[in-house]
């Protein structure tokens, strides 16, 4: 099959289309034939070697950690899912593998994917859906009463974030760049902070939830805006945070770290959710599977001013520029 590889960590360049053996699948694995792939600011981490300290592997290697497809195969212990199934996942860590035609997973971690949504649709949800419903549904409880504040609202995270809060009837603040504010107020925000013009740790109101998606402002910062009992949720992970979360937990206003993991019933609530149009992946762009492309999609990633999504199609032998 065919696949994007890497084998050295590098600049986008190092990603190669590179033939490789089709994967063989265990008793408790189906196989996907991949439609489509959703990039996150993971692959880039990930292919630049930011956290080969705690996330190894050996080359040559797949990345890529979203993916949409049909199953074309299925283990002997898999009992609730078929061929022909439109499924969608978000690969475990290290494993990876969605940068490619095909990949052997668990299929602890695939749900069918919601029949209103393409294949490219779908790829856009799984680890920025995840992320923003273990954030907001598991970690800060939200409620119909919450005062919640999402920072990175337009990014891929965030407006999920926004979409899942609106959902649960919160009441919704993002903050992003004004050329998104239209965006973000559509997805369901009742008030937009432009944070190039406003500080939003600063302004004279206080939320029951603030969840950092960008994870570029700290608890501490952001104290002073939580309500008496708030809760701080950030995808930033340092040793500074982590002892924050373990001393807040004592009562008062509370850190907490958001570490997505695969889960297939989150997957199958997310997809209830966009069956019920209650989501809708936000797609900046889709690629076809080319080296060009996914060199330009990573560069893109790394800019840090993406709008929702970036997808690749799986389309290698239809691929051009």
């Amino acid at each position: 099959m065919n696949a994007f590889v890497i084998n050295q960590y590098g600049p986008p360049t190092v990603l190669k289309v590179t033939k490789v053996s089709t994967p063989l699948i265990g008793p408790k694995e189906i196989l996907i034939h991949i439609a489509a792939s959703g990039l996150n600011p993971l692959d880039y981490k990930i292919r630049r070697g930011d956290l080969k300290s705690i996330i190894r592997f050996s080359f040559p290697k797949v990345i890529g950690t979203d993916v949409a497809g049909t199953v074309v195969g299925i283990g002997s212990q898999v009992t609730d899912l078929q061929p022909n199934d439109e499924v969608y996942a978000m690969l475990p860590v290290p494993k990876f593998g969605g940068f490619g035609e095909y990949v052997a997973v668990d299929a602890k971690y695939v749900a069918k994917k919601s029949t209103n949504l393409s294949f490219e649709e779908a790829a856009a949800i799984p680890a920025a859906g995840l992320t923003a419903w273990q954030a907001l549904r598991k970690k800060a409880n939200i409620n119909p009463q919450s005062r919640v504040l999402i920072n990175g609202a337009s990014g891929g995270v965030g407006t999920f974030a926004i979409q899942i809060a609106k959902a649960a009837g919160a009441q919704v603040t993002g903050v992003c760049s004004a050329q998104n504010i239209p965006l973000v107020k559509d997805l369901g925000a009742t008030e937009v902070i432009d944070y190039k013009n406003q500080d939003f740790t600063r302004i004279p109101h206080q939320y029951d939830v603030v969840f950092d998606a960008v994870g570029n402002r700290s608890f501490s910062e952001c104290k002073p805006i939580l309500a008496k009992k708030g809760t701080y949720v950030t995808t930033a992970v340092s040793p500074k945070v982590m002892l924050q979360s373990v001393l807040s937990s004592i009562g008062g206003k509370t850190c907490k770290i958001i570490m997505v993991k695969p889960d297939k019933e989150d997957l199958y609530q997310l997809a209830q959710f966009a069956e019920a149009d209650m989501i809708k992946p936000i797609i900046q762009k889709i690629y076809n599977a080319t080296e060009k492309n996914m060199v330009e999609a990573h560069q893109q990633l790394e800019s840090g001013h993406t709008v929702g999504k970036l997808v690749m199609k799986m389309n290698f032998q239809d691929a051009d520029d």
